[in-house]
């Protein structure tokens, strides 16, 4: 069996074309008025920043991040201020990028990215924005599959987690009342 590594050009080029779908998909739910692709984008590289890949375990890209965030951003059982929050944060952070860089985060390097999202966890907002973000990575890390991330189980398996049983086999046989 041969491992290929994903090249960056390959992360970006397919969180980009995730991202302006995800955008155009929200879009025409008419679930936010404000949602914008950049946001979106700068939002999943935070994500992918915050938990990479490594030899010790998957990253929010194999956990398939960008499919759970597109679950989170259209639910409406999360409430409205926290999936705005999550955009508003990532525009904020795109904002720290061009005060400190000059340009995008999409733009920054690796390095640059770790050392300014670094410097905006001092700052309250930044925080409490990079807390969130984890906080969705852990919950895509440990959901059922039917969310649409921790594909294969990969979470599971690298945990040697136990998730319970019954699972969910399909959105439609959650039962949400309980």
């Amino acid at each position: 069996m041969h491992k290929r590594a994903l090249s960056r050009r390959t992360v970006l080029g397919g969180s980009v074309a995730v991202g302006i779908s995800l955008a155009l998909w929200l879009s025409e739910k008419n679930t936010s008025p404000r949602l914008y692709a950049k946001d979106v984008q700068v939002l999943l590289h935070a994500a992918y920043q915050l938990f990479p890949h490594s030899k010790l375990g998957p990253g929010a890209v194999d956990l398939h991040i960008s499919a759970y965030l597109s679950y989170v951003l259209q639910d409406e059982r999360i409430m409205e201020e926290e999936r705005h929050y999550l955009l508003k944060g990532a525009s904020w952070l795109e904002e720290s990028a061009f005060e400190n860089y000059g340009k995008s985060f999409l733009s920054l390097a690796i390095d640059e990215k770790e050392s300014l999202l670094h410097k905006v966890s001092r700052d309250r907002w930044g925080e409490n924005f990079v807390y969130r973000v984890l906080n969705y990575i852990l919950e895509a890390l440990l959901s059922a599959p039917v969310y649409g991330s921790n594909a294969k189980e990969i979470g599971w398996k690298w945990l040697e987690h136990n998730p319970g049983f019954p699972q969910p086999s399909t959105k439609k046989e959650i039962n949400y009342d309980l």
